[in-house]
């Protein structure tokens, strides 16, 4: 049996939008404008970049996070009329925002679109600014729906290598990457997505263990040094288990309590209340803000489908449709019965800080044949 090992890049969209916890499941297209576009785009290239993210976070998508598909922004001037306006000429332009979603590895055009635009202004850059500025997000929509069911055909039939690859990375023992690199699988593919989570609850499991394996080390190192107020401080962010640690857990507290003064053990109990507490009050802010997005989510579908419906009235039915799949995909997470809701927030929470502090990452998968 021989081996071949696969170095595989994963990039992290380039934007200005921070993926947050809600952004977990949803599917990434990211913005990058190639070393080939146009000088006119490379001069306007954060505006574009800018206004397109905008584009996609208003469609419903999100423009961080592990992105297997970016769109490439070009600029092409069909005309230029300079006329005299008095002090200064006047540049006519006329023009194209030429968009097409590619796939990272291989540069696979999923969809593709032309905006035209016309402006003028005293500064040829300004008028082209001036165009593209004008051009309305409605205009995007069939770009993004085209490139949305190819997407999502991508991830049905790359399914097995996405979860190869997340194993291979909680071999490694780097179960943060593992679940943010699973939980990039779009939620509007329901089954997918279930089986996505479960596997990342399973990471968050070797996560915890680890980390408390590591706490009683500290904690018993500083038993042995006599110093049980210092051990109880370490046991303060014990994580809550249920595969057998909290045995052990109780066990090195006890001993540490009986070593300490009344005082010392009360204020070790409040410092543990503390940190459950806050722990808490940060999972009731993200359920409290679920249910506002959700209901935000359901107000945005039902105003897309309108949208739909104004570019083509005949596709009126169809996009009710779509409108109420992507309302049926917002609840998938609530609809779990295998995972709790604690657990949920504890894996988007590891999913979405991990977008936020890697923006590329080298990943290397060994295959057996």
């Amino acid at each position: 049996m021989k081996a071949f090992i696969l170095l595989i890049t994963l990039l992290m969209s380039s934007s200005i939008y921070a993926q947050s916890l809600d952004d977990v499941g949803k599917i990434v297209i990211g913005v990058d404008v190639p070393e080939t576009s146009s000088t006119e785009t490379k001069e306007l290239k954060e505006y574009i970049v800018n206004k397109i993210s905008h584009w996609v976070a208003q469609a419903g998508y999100s423009a961080k996070g592990f992105s297997s598909f970016s769109i490439s922004p070009n600029i092409i001037i069909d005309s230029e009329d300079v006329a005299e306006g008095g002090m200064k000429n006047v540049y006519v332009i006329k023009g194209s925002l030429f968009l097409s979603v590619l796939q990272n590895d291989g540069d696979v055009v999923f969809s593709s679109i032309s905006l035209p635009f016309r402006d003028s202004s005293t500064k040829k850059i300004t008028a082209i600014k001036n165009g593209i500025g004008k051009l309305q997000y409605e205009k995007m929509i069939p770009l993004l729906d085209e490139a949305k069911e190819r997407i999502l055909k991508y991830y049905e039939s790359q399914k097995a290598n996405i979860f190869a690859q997340a194993d291979f990375m909680a071999k490694q023992k780097d179960y943060d990457g593992a679940i943010a690199y699973i939980m990039s699988i779009p939620s509007s593919l329901t089954n997918i997505y279930q089986e996505a989570l479960t596997k990342a609850d399973s990471y968050l499991e070797k996560k915890n263990k680890a980390y408390n394996d590591s706490v009683f080390v500290v904690a018993n190192s500083y038993l042995a040094q006599h110093d049980a107020r210092a051990a109880l401080d370490v046991l303060t962010e014990y994580k809550d288990m249920q595969n057998g640690q909290d045995q052990t857990y109780k066990q090195i507290l006890s001993k540490a309590e009986a070593l300490v003064t009344s005082e010392e053990l009360a204020a070790a109990r409040e410092r543990r209340r503390q940190y459950l507490d806050e722990k808490e009050r940060q999972y009731h802010q993200w359920e409290v803000e679920e249910k506002e997005r959700n209901h935000r989510m359901s107000m945005d579908n039902q105003h897309m489908a309108y949208r739909r419906a104004a570019l083509a009235s005949n596709e009126r039915t169809e996009a009710r449709k779509i409108a109420a799949g992507e309302r049926l995909a917002s609840q998938v997470i609530s609809a779990n019965e295998r995972i709790s809701h604690h657990r949920i927030y504890a894996i988007k929470s590891v999913a979405s800080e991990y977008y936020k502090n890697n923006q590329t990452r080298t990943l290397i998968v060994k295959h057996q044949y």
